[in-house]
């Protein structure tokens, strides 16, 4: 069988049109192949259409259904090797498809896995060359895809109370981020939690930062500044972010107010 189609075309474009040619040649259906690779058929549906990126879990188990020797994983790679991700791609093709808790940190911002396109344009469209910012916003987009792995992580995270009060983008840019937001709230594998203006200069103020503790127990962080950032599993470094990201928590506020809290920024962005 022609896996492969011409060069000219995307990675994506690519892993999408070998998923489906390799499922045709074995005779299944997109509910068979869903099945035999341990996810939901709609997102077999939605990666053959395009509408959604693959992660490395669904590339591994392409590989191990179709007895192939890494192909989807190399074209997996292919696709995340974006190099507007610099310093983050690591965390973003390694880390966040293999890990079991993903916890984070962001005073400024919504976290980046949680934003909508408008939201997340709007941030690198201050940031970023004209030219590159629908690619990092694409990449953005689909880190959301963790969650629909047949092992997806369970995610925490913190968010300073006065994000909600940031003007990204339009007025409406940031309501509609903010419903997104309340939506998320509700995903079960999902935990977010404001911590309130009130608790004054909680510990990470500076910067932006995140946890992963990944299936073989070991633990990674992500650690963003103004300049660049790093991803690192150094012990010490590890221990002292655990250690701040266990005294920011103590200061926040529990599932229940969160909502609340983001339907009232809700309301106050509509009116």
């Amino acid at each position: 069988m022609q896996a492969t189609p011409g060069d000219s075309i995307s990675p994506r474009a690519r892993f999408a049109h070998n998923l489906t040619e390799y499922r045709k040649s074995a005779r299944m259906t997109q509910a068979a192949l869903a099945l035999r690779m341990r996810c939901h058929e709609s997102l077999i549906s939605h990666i053959e259409t395009g509408r959604r990126a693959p992660t490395l879990d669904i590339a591994e188990e392409a590989d191990k259904t179709f007895g192939l020797d890494g192909h989807f994983v190399a074209l997996f790679t292919k696709i995340t090797q974006s190099p507007t991700l610099g310093w983050f791609a690591r965390w973003v093709e390694e880390i966040e498809p293999r890990a079991v808790i993903l916890q984070s940190w962001d005073p400024l911002l919504i976290p980046g896995i949680l934003q909508t396109s408008d939201y997340a344009r709007a941030v690198f469209q201050t940031s970023s060359d004209l030219d590159r910012v629908e690619e990092r916003v694409e990449a953005r987009i689909r880190r959301l895809s963790v969650f629909d792995s047949a092992c997806p992580p369970t995610f925490l995270a913190l968010i300073d109370e006065g994000v909600l009060h940031r003007p990204v983008g339009t007025a409406d840019v940031l309501a509609a981020q903010l419903r997104y937001l309340l939506e998320l709230t509700r995903h079960p594998r999902i935990t977010v939690q404001l911590v309130p203006i009130a608790a004054g200069c909680v510990p990470g103020m500076m910067s932006a930062f995140a946890l992963a503790r990944l299936r073989d127990g070991s633990e990674v962080v992500s650690v963003d500044s103004v300049l660049s950032g790093q991803v690192t599993a150094d012990h010490d470094a590890v221990a002292q972010l655990k250690q701040r990201y266990d005294s920011i928590r103590a200061d926040a506020q529990p599932k229940i107010v969160t909502q609340q809290a983001i339907e009232d920024a809700i309301e106050k962005w509509t009116r």
